[in-house]
């Protein structure tokens, strides 16, 4: 039933690409750079959009992501009127009903932020998470559910070889479709990582589920679909059935798998990565090619 697909190989780094380097991100860059060397090819999935503060050093998200400009902004709105302060709650007032990417009230700035989505995909499907990404062991209830949202640093650092890599791929997979950024944004600011579960259907790997903070949290959706999902909606035969059961089972096991096959269908847990552009001014807001429905 199981399978042991989505297990990140290739070449590490030599001493001289970490030198200097921080021994954690030492450990994250060459987990990176092996990922690229075993998904090397980079799919564009589409953009979300977020909202973000200024504060000293850079830009801190202060909501979940939304597919829309505007359900970034509707987020917004609901930040600042639930902040407890007049000024920012009757800015969010504003914002409902003018929609803007920009909002300034009681000497705070706001934002709504564009960030790429991304999958790594190689021989043998997309990348699943990496051994370094944040991945709370079942029924762990010392670690947080949620994490903080992201901290979009000031552009004026240079990006490490992987995130310069990621960006490379990014141009050049946005100037074959003609959707490259504007040249004001060219800085890349890596969010932390989603992670989905996909299921390989007529010779493609096809999303199934939406995105999840950790591997952990989309590995428990996949089980909750094997265990209830399926005998009450798909009603399988009773073989089938009792395969369900057990990868529910499998998929809940400390092991923390990433890949599973069961009653004939193949599933991957699927990290996504996140990026944002910087320009001199702060995060890139919306693209006027951006679907914008007000």
């Amino acid at each position: 039933m199981t399978t042991g697909d989505g297990e990140t190989g290739g070449r590490g780094l030599s001493p001289e690409d970490l030198h200097g380097v921080d021994p954690v991100a030492a450990v994250m860059l060459a987990d990176a750079c092996r990922a690229i060397a075993a998904y090397p090819e980079l799919v564009v999935v589409g953009a979300l959009f977020t909202a973000a503060e200024r504060v000293p050093g850079g830009w801190q998200v202060v909501c979940p992501g939304d597919p829309l400009p505007q359900g970034a902004r509707e987020m917004l709105a609901d930040h600042l009127e639930d902040s407890g302060e007049e000024p920012l709650a009757a800015a969010g007032r504003r914002l409902r009903l003018h929609p803007a990417d920009e909002v300034a009230a009681d000497g705070r700035r706001f934002r709504v932020v564009r960030i790429e989505q991304l999958v790594r995909t190689g021989p043998d499907g997309p990348e699943p998470p990496r051994p370094t990404d944040f991945d709370p062991r079942p029924g762990d209830h010392r670690l947080p559910r949620c994490r903080p949202f992201d901290l979009l640093h000031d552009g004026q650092t240079i990006p490490d070889l992987a995130t310069a890599e990621l960006l490379c791929q990014l141009l050049d997979a946005t100037a074959r479709t003609g959707t490259e950024p504007s040249e004001a944004f060219l800085t890349p600011a890596q969010l932390t990582p989603a992670f989905t579960v996909a299921e390989r259907s007529e010779g493609r790997w096809r999303p199934v589920g939406r995105l999840h903070e950790t591997p952990q949290q989309a590995r428990e959706s996949l089980a909750t679909y094997f265990r209830h999902v399926v005998p009450a909606i798909e009603r399988p035969g009773e073989a089938d059935l009792a395969e369900y059961t057990e990868a529910a089972s499998l998929m809940a096991d400390p092991a923390r798998r990433n890949g599973i096959a069961v009653a004939g269908r193949r599933f991957r847990i699927v990290r996504l990565e996140r990026l944002t552009l910087m320009g001199p001014d702060g995060p890139e807001p919306p693209r006027p090619t951006d679907a914008d429905p007000r």
